[in-house]
This record gives C-alpha cells, sequence and structure tokens, in this order.
C-alpha cells in the first residue's frame, strides 16, 4: 500500500499513534475556541475539560461512522472501542493542554 502524504485517512485516528494526534488536534481546537469573542470566557472559565471531551467525542464518532459500513455502524464491540478511544484522546487532550500551558509560563 502506498502512502499518500497529501490525504488523510480518518482510520487512523482510532491506532493508538493516532490518539495522540487526535489529542494535539483537540487542544489546538479548545485553544483556538478560548482566542474566539464570547465563547473563549466561557471555556476558559475551568471548562477546557468538558470542551475537549466534547471535541474529542466528536472527532471518534466521526472517525468511526466514515470507516465504517451501514452493517457495522452500531457494532458494540466497534462502538465500545470508539468510546473508549475518545476518553484517551480527551485524557491526552487535557494532559497536553497541562504541559502547554506549564512550557508557557
Amino acid at each position: 500500500m502506498e502512502l499518500d502524504p497529501t490525504s488523510f485517512d480518518p482510520a487512523l485516528l482510532l491506532t493508538m499513534a493516532g490518539g495522540t494526534v487526535a489529542a494535539g488536534i483537540v487542544a489546538s481546537i479548545v485553544e483556538a475556541l478560548k482566542k474566539l469573542p464570547g465563547i473563549g470566557a466561557w471555556i476558559d472559565a475551568k471548562r477546557e475539560p468538558g470542551v475537549a471531551t466534547v471535541a474529542s467525542f466528536l472527532l471518534i464518532a466521526y472517525a468511526h461512522a466514515v470507516t465504517s459500513t451501514p452493517e457495522n455502524l452500531f457494532d458494540p464491540i466497534r462502538v465500545f472501542t470508539a468510546v473508549v478511544a475518545a476518553l484517551g484522546v480527551a485524557g491526552l487532550a487535557g494532559k497536553a493542554h497541562d504541559v502547554a500551558s506549564t512550557m508557557r509560563s
């Protein structure tokens, strides 16, 4: 299989290595949202973990949906692994945010 560096396969987010990439994406999204007027102050009021969890579930749900067939979309094992992956990504995103905040100050 030849890899095309200009394409992105959402299935990569469902791997262990992809989880760290997804965590970086989620942490970056949360940081970008914090800079928006109106919603930024609301997120900055100690709501980053909740926003990161929601963003993680949305990202992993998207990856799960586009890599599933209609027959196995709601397969209990696949859904369970997607939930576990989303929780792992949310945890890693929180840690990535904490490390970045510590290094910045």
